[in-house]
């Protein structure tokens, strides 16, 4: 978050900050984890208690045995953060190439084309945010937060735009992406209610909640 906002951001937006802060931190953390979990033999000793020597296996075991829901929103997650810093990086390489062929500094193509891209924050789009906020700028009128407000759009468009632009970029480039996203293997027991023959090549399994 821009200082400029400097305290003066409407209480909603500040928390939304730090709810999305708190998230990408709690996402590298189980990225770092997994990382220098990948990267340990299975005989490490990742703990000693009581005399008791725990080692890499013994904790992967006791984690395939946790939750099924909990493991699969986990493993989500990492994959989720690895597949948001991949596209960052094909999105950076598609800049720099852009910027190679058209013969300029990468910062000179990014302002030049997303200038293109970019749209103006109006006096309407301010008036907008802040009344969909208003009961939580603790008092404050909209002409002491227009200025922040408007700084707050102003990054949201310009990060817009870059995205656009990225997205202009892979239409007209050779992208192939082959990170695969995770899957989870279910067990159907012979009870379960089904449509369809058991040799079906892909099978659809629907989660509900009666309560």
């Amino acid at each position: 978050m821009k200082s400029a906002l400097c305290g003066l951001l409407i209480a909603a937006t500040l928390a939304c900050a730090d709810a999305e802060t708190a998230s990408q931190t709690a996402v590298a953390s189980t990225t770092q984890a997994a990382s220098a979990s990948s990267s340990q033999n299975q005989d490490a000793i990742v703990a000693e208690v009581a005399g008791r020597k725990i080692t890499l296996k013994e904790l992967d075991d006791h984690w395939q045995q946790t939750d099924p829901g909990e493991r699969a929103r986990i493993t989500q997650l990492l994959y989720q953060n690895q597949r948001n810093v991949l596209d960052q990086m094909i999105g950076d390489a598609l800049i720099e190439q852009a910027a190679k062929t058209a013969g300029v500094p990468v910062e000179k193509y990014v302002a030049e084309e997303t200038a293109k891209l970019l749209s103006p924050v109006t006096d309407a789009d301010i008036e907008a945010f802040y009344n969909a906020n208003k009961d939580r700028a603790q008092g404050r009128t909209l002409d002491q937060l227009k200025g922040p407000i408007r700084d707050f759009l102003a990054g949201n468009h310009k990060a817009q735009a870059r995205a656009q632009l990225v997205d202009n970029l892979k239409q007209k480039s050779a992208l192939r992406v082959m990170l695969e996203p995770p899957r989870q293997h279910v067990e159907l027991a012979s009870h379960d209610p089904a449509v369809g023959p058991v040799t079906a090549p892909v099978t659809l399994i629907e989660f509900s909640d009666y309560q």
